[in-house]
C-alpha cells in the first residue's frame, strides 16, 4: 500500500505544470520564422545567368487594389476618423450665470481661473472637474459668475482664447445653472 502510494505521488508531481497539453502555453511549442537561405543554383543557371539569360524574376506579393473598381463617385472629404479631426464644439448660448469652459490645460487650478475671469466680473465660483479615483484634471471646468451679463461678456471675450498655450473654450453650460423663473 505504502508503494503504490508513494509512485501515486510520483505521477502525479507535475500536475499543476503543463505538460504540453496546450501547445500555445508550452513555449517549446512556439513556432519561429526563421529566415530561409535561398537555394543554391544549378550549374546551367549560372551559365544563363553569365549569358543574361536567366532573369531574376521579381516577386511583388503585394496585390494592388484597382483605384477605382465602380465609376461611382465618393464622398469629397474624408471621414473625421480617419483624418484625426475631431468635430467643432457646440456653440451655446449664455442662459444664466455658469460657463462651461473646455480644452483647458491640465495643470490649470480653480484659482487660475478665478483669476482668469475676475476681470469681467465677480466669480461666484470655478470648478475643474477631476477624476474620481486619481484626481487628475479631465480637461475642462465650470465657471460661475454673479450675474448673467459679466458671464455672456466673458464668454464673447475668452471664447478660443490662448490661454497655458491652448485655446480655450468658453460657452453657456448645458444644466445647472440658475434660471430666471
Amino acid at each position: 500500500m505504502a508503494e503504490s502510494r508513494q509512485s501515486g505521488h510520483r505521477n502525479n508531481r507535475n500536475r499543476n505544470r503543463n505538460s504540453g497539453s496546450n501547445p500555445r502555453r508550452n513555449r517549446r511549442f512556439v513556432k519561429q520564422k526563421v529566415p530561409r537561405k535561398p537555394k543554391k543554383k544549378s550549374l546551367f543557371q549560372r551559365l544563363l545567368n553569365l549569358f543574361g539569360l536567366g532573369g531574376k524574376k521579381t516577386k511583388n506579393n503585394k496585390k494592388q487594389r484597382p483605384q477605382n473598381r465602380n465609376n461611382s463617385k465618393k464622398r469629397a472629404t474624408p471621414n473625421r476618423k480617419q483624418t484625426g479631426q475631431s468635430r467643432p464644439p457646440e456653440k451655446i448660448p449664455v442662459t444664466s450665470e455658469r460657463l462651461y469652459v473646455g480644452n483647458i490645460s491640465y495643470q490649470t487650478s480653480d484659482e487660475d481661473l478665478i483669476e482668469l475671469f475676475e476681470k469681467f466680473g465677480d466669480v461666484r465660483s470655478a470648478e475643474v472637474v477631476r477624476h474620481s479615483r486619481n484626481s487628475r484634471s479631465k480637461g475642462y471646468a465650470f465657471v460661475e459668475m454673479n450675474n448673467i451679463d459679466a458671464a455672456t461678456k466673458a464668454a464673447q471675450e475668452l471664447h478660443d482664447h490662448e490661454y497655458m498655450e491652448r485655446k480655450i473654450i468658453v460657452n453657456g453650460a448645458k444644466s445647472r445653472g440658475k434660471t430666471s423663473d
